[in-house]
């Protein structure tokens, strides 16, 4: 199955065959089997760093050999074939925002540490109050002229402590307002969702930031936890695009990176399918094996097939972005169907290995526990499905029927 999916990918782009030769063999080398919760785990962080020495963190930033969202998604599949915590090891992950809309020494910066180096960049969103509700958010950068200071607290923030920096979305308020703000007066939680949003760069080790780490139910490999923001002093270099244009910034990195994380739970799945199938064969069940029983054949041909069209959808649509056509509403949609396609398949595989799969020996639920995090992710599904019906429903393409067609339906009986 996984041979299939990335033929067809490598078919259709002949160009990334070095980088898939490339990705395949470091993996081979430093993360050869897929990890199960009771083996000793990798040290990421590491495996970065060695992934930057072998120039696999320029993925998407306009190398020869591996510019362009189709490469970043190979990445994505190839290291979810092996753990969805690998998923940080390859490109430059939320650095990208900085990279292409910060200013040239913020970028420069930014650049040396997270691609070269190979140390990785959060990125805050979500606020305990309002969650994925961009224009709910209450972090506030007040302007100073020469500087910001910024206060709030984020929440549900990967990365939290491996971290160099992040890029937080905030409002940006005058000094005036901010002031007024302090005093309980001016702009209550009801006005602040007008104010438009804003992206600043904060290192990790800036005065008056400050983390906490909070145990999840997966995806471990990386610390989760919050950010409070106690009047930090943000450098007018550090912001992240101009004033106001925050949603520009997240909507324009969130498009590929949804299809990202869609693509590393597309590989877990295909990986616990292909398992499955392995084992259905051997697995004796009375005269015959699993793989001889109609429904055991038909769910996994079921889920085979799922995990195939929803992994052709996510390159499709990273191809779209490499020929610059927008493409953030699919893109929403279609991380959520992915994650929920590759959560019933490793349902289904932790199901088929019986007793087995519920123990800490095979990767099963270390997938399930990992992909069930990342339909939470940037988006949760309800809102990103939710999000892909209201742009439909925009659409100048949904028009009335004229009203003749209505008028010349028969009556009902």
């Amino acid at each position: 199955m996984i041979d299939e999916i990335t033929s067809r990918i490598l078919g259709r782009h002949p160009e990334q065959r070095e980088l898939h030769a490339r990705l395949v063999e470091f993996l081979d080398r430093h993360l050869a089997e897929p990890v199960c919760e009771q083996d000793a785990q990798p040290d990421w962080a590491a495996l970065r760093r060695r992934a930057a020495a072998a120039g696999l963190t320029t993925i998407g930033i306009g190398s020869p050999h591996s510019a362009g969202h189709v490469a970043q998604g190979m990445a994505a599949f190839l290291a979810g074939q092996r753990d969805c915590d690998a998923r940080e090891l390859f490109g430059v992950g939320h650095a990208a925002m900085i990279l292409r809309h910060g200013s040239p020494s913020l970028a420069h910066l930014v650049h040396r540490r997270a691609v070269e180096e190979g140390s990785l960049v959060g990125v805050a969103v979500s606020e305990p109050q309002s969650g994925s509700d961009l224009r709910g958010l209450r972090t506030v950068a007040v302007d100073h002229d020469d500087h910001l200071v910024l206060s709030g607290t984020k929440g549900f923030i990967s990365r939290v402590q491996e971290a160099v920096g992040f890029v937080v979305f905030c409002k940006i308020l005058t000094a005036d307002s901010g002031r007024a703000r302090a005093r309980g007066e001016g702009e209550g939680p009801a006005g602040m969702r007008d104010v438009p949003l804003s992206a600043v760069w904060i290192p990790q080790d800036v005065p008056g930031l400050h983390h906490d780490v909070s145990p999840a139910l997966g995806i471990r490999g990386w610390s989760f936890g919050h950010l409070e923001l106690s009047d930090v002093r943000v450098r007018r270099d550090w912001l992240v695009g101009p004033p106001g244009r925050g949603r520009h910034v997240f909507d324009t990195h969130f498009a590929p990176w949804r299809l990202l994380m869609a693509l590393v739970c597309l590989g877990a799945a295909a990986a616990a399918i292909e398992e499955s199938m392995a084992h259905a064969r051997q697995r004796h069940i009375g005269a015959g094996t699993l793989a001889s029983l109609p429904a055991v054949v038909t769910r996994l041909g079921r889920a085979a097939a799922e995990i195939a069209s929803a992994t052709s959808w996510c390159f499709a649509l990273l191809d779209d972005l490499d020929h610059g056509v927008d493409s953030s509403t699919g893109s929403a949609a279609a991380k959520a169907l992915a994650t929920e396609c590759a959560y019933r398949a490793v349902d289904l595989a932790l199901q088929l290995h019986g007793s087995e799969g519920y123990t800490e020996y095979t990767p099963m639920e270390k997938r399930l526990r990992d992909i069930r995090g990342l339909c939470i992710a940037d988006g949760p599904n309800d809102a990103l499905f939710s999000a892909a019906a209201h742009s439909l429903l925009r659409s100048p393409a949904l028009v009335q029927r004229p009203k003749a067609q209505h008028d010349a339906r028969p009556p009902a009986s």
